[in-house]
């Protein structure tokens, strides 16, 4: 029976060919565009998992306090956690390293070439923290941060711009007017979540930024401090254990305001990623909009359909054909326009989403919530648009229809 019905649907709109895909095209550009915003959501999705992976998600950072005046957040306070309290925090309980940063903004030079890097001040375990991984030569070690060396440790786009082709391990770059020492290259880490260039930087010695670069009255006083977790279900544990023994450093009594931030990777991702979903989720509802025009074009046609076909309609009742039967047919009808709309919709959202991403360098998956989205759409647009034509067509008298002219 199911059969006998779809292949009668599909004689009733193969017959008006152009009509249909006129009909069609609604719902082809609504369901193109619902796919291409739900890859789009989810490629932003992935590309943000994926950068917090580079940094580590098992990840505690510190800073200064938020200042506050008046109820009106303004600002950060200044850098309140020292190297010392960095060094006293790795031996807490299931923290696997702890490290910091000094930055400094300076113009790097060697030779004829020029170029503006973010320089850090870290000690060796920043590596471990960020998950940041040595390219060609070495890392510079503990007795190097304690005689302050002048090392440094580059990034892919701080060679590229200074050295080009050439080998920089073993070279002096200027920073400043100062000599340092390349004595080892980093791997590619690409860009950030904020679209800055991670591998524009360059690590040295703590000490050495301190005393040769950015001298500062309260030199022991780090910007950004990490804590690195040995798991991510330690977190909460771990980031306890942090808040106690800085208080218990800073002689800070009970009910006295903490002078840094807490803030987990954690936290941070699930943010990110829940404004990531409630974007990708309002552009897909805005494109559904066009789904609303295709299935009122699809209702069109069909009250057209039974229009035309009233004395057909009155023939197969006087036939003996029940009312059911007449409303399934042309619900089938309606089903079956907006089932290969759809289907050619999502194929387009695909090839479309792709070539996106191709252009624009981002791999955009290709989801099974298109095709759950595709055959919900043509079953859900097809029954609402085809309900009323149906209804009409099944409530029409016998007679009445034999005598429309």
């Amino acid at each position: 029976m199911l059969k006998a019905i779809l292949k009668e649907a599909w004689i009733s709109i193969s017959a008006y060919k152009l009509r249909t895909f006129l009909t069609m095209l609604g719902i082809m550009i609504g369901v193109a565009a619902v796919v291409m915003m739900v890859s789009a959501g989810q490629a932003v999705q992935n590309y943000i998992t994926q950068s917090f992976e580079s940094i580590g998600s098992n990840l505690i950072v510190i800073g200064p306090a938020e200042i506050v005046s008046g109820g009106v957040r303004g600002g950060r306070g200044l850098p309140s956690v020292t190297v010392a309290d960095v060094e006293a925090l790795g031996e807490l309980k299931d923290v696997e390293a702890t490290s910091f940063i000094m930055p400094a903004a300076v113009q790097a030079v060697y030779g004829s070439s020029n170029y503006g890097v973010s320089v850090r001040g870290t000690n060796p375990e920043f590596m471990v923290v960020n998950n940041w991984e040595i390219e060609d030569g070495i890392m510079f070690t503990e007795k190097d941060v304690k005689a302050a060396k002048p090392y440094a440790v580059i990034g892919q786009t701080v060679v590229n711009e200074l050295f080009g082709l050439q080998n920089p391990i073993g070279k002096n770059i200027r920073l400043k007017g100062k000599p340092f020492t390349v004595i080892g290259t980093l791997k590619e880490k690409g860009d950030g979540l904020m679209g800055d260039d991670q591998d524009n930087v360059i690590l040295m010695p703590w000490t050495t930024v301190r005393q040769r670069l950015e001298g500062s009255d309260r030199p022991q006083y780090t910007n950004i401090a990490f804590v690195k977790a040995t798991k991510e279900d330690k977190m909460e544990s771990v980031s306890r254990r942090v808040e106690y023994m800085l208080r218990t450093r800073h002689r800070l009594k009970e009910g006295v305001k903490n002078d840094f931030s807490i803030r987990l990777m954690t936290e941070m991702v699930e943010k990110v990623r829940s404004v990531g979903f409630i974007l990708s989720a309002l552009l897909a509802v805005i494109a559904s909009i066009s789904l609303v025009v295709g299935s009122i074009g699809i209702m069109n046609m069909m009250l057209v359909s039974v229009t035309e076909r009233t004395r057909e309609i009155g023939t197969r009742k006087a036939l003996g054909a029940p009312n059911n039967w007449i409303m399934t047919q042309f619900l089938a009808e309606s089903i079956l326009i907006s089932f290969i709309g759809s289907f050619i919709g999502m194929i387009f959202g695909v090839i479309f989403s792709q070539i996106g991403g191709a252009i624009l360098g981002y791999a955009v998956p290709i989801s099974v919530w298109s095709v759950i989205v595709s055959v919900t759409v043509a079953v859900v647009v097809g029954i609402v648009s085809g309900l009323m034509p149906a209804l009409k067509a099944m409530r029409l008298n016998p007679i009445d229809a034999l005598r429309y002219q």
